[in-house]
């Protein structure tokens, strides 16, 4: 039986928007992240790199400006939307992990097949160390390039808390994404709800509040959506 408007579960989906198009659920957008672009010291440019690894669409979009002029052999990029930015681009791809995390990317990354001397990470300054620490453990010079920063979303904090009663489903993708909706809203308020986290990191942070969550096969977007749909029949 169809459902009327009334009847609809809302989805808040907190984080890069997602264009869907759904009779079953009213999908409320609300990112928790505004990113801050940074000034950028281009001292990078007079070296050469056996590989530029990029790990968000945020952070190619943002240095895809100094590309023409890097001197780099190969890329690796974790994710999907990462790598579809960079070949829409005119780049190709080297090396994509099949988990889009950085112990995914620790994991299959090939760093005993080929001598690795330098490698250029452009980032967010608050990204978590592991890949940059993995890397220098095994000799590799890695040169970490702070290119924006994550500021709170206030705007939405403030919209998700006016509507907070009337949201069903949270969906989450990142861990720092997490940490800003906490700072804003008591966790004890979802105990009601259902969080679906996108991979295992993110899902590791929300433990740490005593907030439950499933996940999605696949750490996308498009997953998570699916799997709303495979839950929730409506």
């Amino acid at each position: 039986m169809k459902k009327n408007k009334a009847m609809k579960k809302t989805v808040l989906v907190t984080q890069t928007k997602l264009n869907v198009a759904s009779d079953r659920f009213n999908v409320m957008h609300a990112p928790l992240i505004s990113i801050q672009p940074l000034d950028v010291e281009e001292s990078f440019l007079r070296h050469e790199y056996d590989w530029l690894i990029l790990t968000s669409k945020n952070a190619v979009k943002l240095f895809l400006p100094y590309m023409k002029d890097l001197k780099f052999s190969k890329i690796g990029s974790i994710g999907e939307k990462t790598t579809e930015v960079l070949i829409n681009n005119g780049y190709t791809v080297d090396f994509e992990p099949s988990v889009y995390t950085q112990e995914g990317f620790i994991e299959d990354f090939p760093l005993h097949d080929e001598r690795i001397e330098r490698v250029l990470y452009p980032t967010s300054r608050a990204a978590r160390p592991h890949l940059k620490d993995y890397l220098e453990s095994h000799g590799v010079t890695v040169d970490k390039l702070s290119i924006y920063e994550p500021v709170d979303n206030v705007g939405s904090m403030e919209k998700i808390r006016e509507e907070m009663d009337d949201i069903d489903i949270l969906t989450f993708s990142s861990p720092s994404g997490v940490k800003v909706f906490m700072k804003y809203i008591e966790p004890e308020l979802l105990k009601d709800k259902t969080v679906i986290s996108i991979g295992a990191v993110t899902k590791e942070k929300l433990d740490q509040y005593g907030v439950p969550s499933v996940s999605p096969e696949k750490a996308t977007l498009e997953s998570m959506y699916e799997l709303i749909n495979e839950k929730f029949e409506v």
